[in-house]
């Protein structure tokens, strides 16, 4: 995916063509102040897809921890559902 850099004063000026920009074009555009990068606008899709993927990560790292520490999944479930109890 092809990336473009603005600082925030540009950015400012041409927000609308920005976003613009990354959905149609399907751009990363990364908004830096003082020459670093502080944000990124990128597609929507994109920043969705990535949240799954990062939410699978997380459940692969917790689903390792649990073999390793010889849990079940069935007692996984059970404390889950023991805790939200709890809660209401």
């Amino acid at each position: 995916m092809k990336s473009t850099s603005v600082s925030i004063a540009e950015g400012k000026k041409g927000f609308s063509r920005l976003i613009e920009d990354a959905v149609k074009k399907r751009e990363d555009i990364i908004v830096t102040k003082r020459g670093k990068p502080v944000a990124v606008l990128v597609p929507y899709d994109e920043y969705r897809h990535s949240k799954r993927m990062e939410g699978y990560r997380k459940i692969m790292e917790a689903r390792s921890a649990f073999l390793k520490a010889a849990i079940s999944s069935d007692e996984v479930f059970k404390e889950s559902r023991k805790q939200l109890e709890k809660r209401h």
